[in-house]
């Protein structure tokens, strides 16, 4: 017997590791063992078991779940058979497997609307980091790349904003959404428990974001975090809770904005349904009174029909906790339809309930070309508050008990996430900075649109349509060559340095081409200027022509004012300092006069004084 579903299939592929697979056909796959396949799996068994982390248990009692043998060594040849011909069925699809992992006409749809939602947004956000996203260049060029189908830039700055990016939201909470997937079956297989606590406030419409969230965060930390009292510190080890990972989430509704947690506690064994809703009444009291300190608005505990409004716990069926942990990060509320049924993988392109709309939603209206004021406002409001917000927070020590009882956690922020799902994949081609910016990321639509040239033709695509823009393939845009590094000391080989002669050569060809179209193009436009000079687009061409000759006179004009203020001032400085050397010139002068004078007058009565002889 296994614990769940996922369980059994990771016994398979122990059993499909542990013997090759020869191909036959398309169609048909044949297993071979080995001669020596009896002899080792005597020795494996002679050995001590070995610690499997991925399966939460032992290789050991793995291959004894899987193959029927009980701890005496009897074998049950039905379930030998039955699961081999599992094995084979799944050799056998996995081209279809591969297959499936390619993007649909939905998934593109939607990736082509987030993008487009990001191109919008950088018109009217406030971030500098969302005005960057997927725009500004990290390096010295940009790398459209390829991964399953799926075309991206390498190259380029992504923000890792899970909550006001709707291209890095995607790609953040899918991975996180298959790492809480993966950790609710491992949970459930060590025959633990999970619940879902959901944890809202009253609230209307007069209240701002910033306000609401501010008594959240302390109520939560008064009734369930660090300062904690004592009955939900009773209640933590009555119910065995070992940790926990907590969501954020908002939206906003004709009470305007409405926030709440969603809390996926990790228990040491299954609850009961007694149990869960003793446990629901006691986070309701917990819950009530925190908000009460904080001076919020007190929930309901029960609506008309008896359904839990203030606080909400969920338990899983066996088998479904997996499903339960990826609700923590689906598209910012449940209470959505997805684009994509197949993966609900947050495409952001969906539509609130009940007059509810999510933030990407409120992002939508807020870009239209006849926005309502009020959208805006609403939107510059949650970019406000909203980053300052983790999108999932862990408990002290879980990830650490996790670790030890062998399951492998993403240690990656969000924007790692980001930078390297948008990166990972082939070089296409490499499109330097100074292309990017001038020819593609000012002219809106053209970046998406190499990604959908580059998702159905490769190179090939991209080449034929930058060539369509008027750039040169080689020069403007160039292959993506993976060249080792040079090493300090290295000569140039002389296929490099054909590769540089070659590619200056085009270069150059491309700049005499360039200027001599452009030369064409203005004697062109003269030419239809001197024909038609009162035509509508000549009279404005004129009028703004004749605009910036004004300007640019009135900046010569300032200029030289300024320029002949400077030169009276030097001219005058100059003068100040001549007048000083001549006077000190003359002075010296005038003192050297005096001098001879004296000395003359001096020797005169010398002469004078001496007798005459005779």
């Amino acid at each position: 017997m296994y614990c769940s579903n996922a369980c059994k299939l990771r016994a398979k592929r122990l059993i499909a590791a542990q013997s090759p697979t020869v191909i036959v056909s398309n169609t048909e796959s044949k297993r071979v063992t080995p001669s020596g396949a009896q002899n080792r799996r005597s020795e494996a068994e002679s050995t001590p078991a070995k610690s499997d982390r991925r399966l939460g248990t032992t290789a050991r009692t793995a291959d004894m779940q899987v193959s029927g043998l009980h701890s005496s060594g009897e074998a049950g040849n039905s379930d030998i058979r039955a699961a081999k011909t599992d094995a084979d069925d799944k050799v056998r699809t996995s081209s279809q497997d591969v297959r499936s992992r390619m993007p649909s006409d939905a998934d593109t749809a939607a990736r082509d609307g987030r993008l487009e939602l990001r191109e919008d947004l950088r018109m009217i956000t406030t971030l500098d980091r969302l005005k960057d996203c997927g725009l500004a260049v990290l390096s010295g060029g940009v790398v459209p790349v390829i991964r399953n189908g799926r075309a991206g830039y390498a190259g380029v700055a992504t923000c890792g904003s899970v909550h006001v990016c709707p291209c890095c939201s995607t790609s953040v909470r899918r991975v996180r959404q298959d790492e809480l997937d993966q950790i609710g079956q491992f949970w459930e297989c060590q025959s633990c428990g999970l619940v879902m606590m959901t944890l809202t406030m009253r609230h209307y419409d007069r209240q701002p974001l910033a306000l609401l969230v501010e008594q959240q965060v302390t109520a939560w930390r008064e009734g369930f975090g660090h300062n904690a009292g004592r009955a939900w510190r009773k209640a933590k080890v009555a119910y065995g809770i070992r940790g926990f990972v907590r969501a954020w989430e908002v939206t906003h509704g004709p009470n305007g904005w409405h926030v709440h947690y969603h809390v996926l506690l990790f228990l040491a064994r299954p609850l009961g349904t007694d149990r869960v809703a003793a446990l629901q009444h006691l986070a309701f009291e917990v819950w009530s009174a925190a908000l009460g300190k904080v001076g919020a608005y007190l929930p309901v505990e029960l609506s008309a029909d008896g359904k839990p409004v203030g606080v909400k716990i969920d338990a899983p069926d066996r088998g479904e906790s997996g499903k339960l942990a990826r609700y923590l990060m689906k598209g910012q509320d449940g209470k959505t339809r997805w684009g994509v049924a197949a993966e609900l993988t947050r495409l952001d392109v969906k539509q609130g309930k009940d007059g509810h709309r999510t933030p990407f939603e409120i992002a939508r209206a807020a870009v239209l070309p006849d926005a309502d004021p009020r959208d805006l406002a609403l939107w510059r409001e949650f970019e406000v508050v909203a980053p300052g917000m983790r999108s999932l927070y862990w408990s002290n020590g879980l990830r650490a008990l996790l670790k030890d009882m062998g399951f492998e956690l993403d240690d990656r922020q969000d924007g790692q996430v980001a930078a390297e799902e948008e990166a990972e994949g082939v070089r296409l081609a490499m499109i330097p900075a100074a292309t990017w910016y001038r020819h593609i990321a000012r002219h809106k639509g053209r970046a998406l649109a190499l990604l959908r040239a580059a998702e159905k033709l490769g190179v090939v695509g991209i080449r034929v349509l930058v060539e369509s823009w008027g750039l040169v393939w080689g020069a403007d845009v160039m292959e993506a060559e993976e060249l080792p590094e040079p090493k300090p000391g290295d000569l140039l080989t002389a296929a490099d340095v054909l590769r540089k002669r070659e590619r200056a050569m085009v270069a150059r060809r491309a700049e005499f081409w360039r200027h001599a179209f452009a030369q064409l193009d203005m004697e062109a436009e003269a030419e239809a200027f001197a024909e038609t000079p009162d035509a509508p687009v000549n009279r404005r061409r004129k009028a703004a022509t004749q605009e910036a000759e004004a300007v640019r006179r009135q900046a010569l004009a300032a200029e030289l004012e300024t320029r002949t203020d400077t030169e009276l001032g030097a001219a005058r400085v100059e003068f100040l300092r001549r007048r000083r050397e001549a006077n000190v010139e003359r002075t010296a002068d005038r003192s050297a006069a005096l001098d001879r004078i004296r000395d003359r007058d001096r020797e005169r009565a010398v002469r004078e004084s001496e007798p005459t002889e005779g």
